[in-house]
């Protein structure tokens, strides 16, 4: 009948944004390692940018029945960078933290900070999810490498989301580092 008929093509739907969202991915990373990318830079507002990919993911991070938790310092102010990179980058690690999490919370949060005289903006992603063990911890940035084979059968996923998210955030001057504990969680 007539909700078969949109539950199918809503499937059909699901699965082309998946696969689009792939190539972009993969076409990304390639502009990067033939050095074609480019920075589109702007000053964006911190504390909208935060609002606004909160708003984008938090539907992924209620599917799992997590809570999305937004901590935020009041000097946050502008930022002059490529947004749209930032908010691939920061979705990225959001949708990650959901997809391990279950029942728990997901904490975005966003300072600046200070580091060897320089200023920095610090965004955090915190998940209450399954961790990862150290040694799992040095294959995570690589190119279609999960942490464990049954990761990758569990959950899906090709594996480019950390690369692809760390690189991003490299060549914009930035970085992407990891913390994590087995059962406890992933920052």
């Amino acid at each position: 009948g007539f909700d078969s008929a949109i539950s199918d093509l809503e499937k059909i739907l699901s699965s082309g944004r998946h696969l689009l969202s792939l190539i972009n991915d993969v076409l990304d990373l390639s502009k990067i390692e033939a050095g074609k990318m480019e920075l589109y830079t702007e000053e964006v507002d911190l504390d909208s940018f935060v609002s606004e990919v909160a708003s984008t993911c938090r539907q992924i991070i209620a599917k799992n029945a997590n809570e999305l938790v937004i901590r935020r310092s009041s000097d946050l102010g502008r930022l002059e960078c490529d947004a749209t990179k930032l908010r691939q980058a920061l979705l990225n690690l959001l949708s990650n933290a959901a997809k391990f999490t279950e029942n728990g919370r997901v904490i975005l949060s966003a300072r600046r900070e200070r580091i060897d005289n320089r200023d920095w903006v610090k965004i955090e992603v915190q998940d209450t999810g399954i961790g990862i063990a150290p040694e799992q911890i040095g294959n995570l940035f690589h190119n279609f490498s999960q942490a464990t084979p049954s990761i990758s059968s569990k959950f899906g996923g090709t594996g480019l989301g950390l690369s692809l998210s760390q690189k991003l955030c490299r060549f914009m001057g930035g970085d992407i580092t990891v913390e994590s504990t087995i059962g406890v969680g992933t920052t």
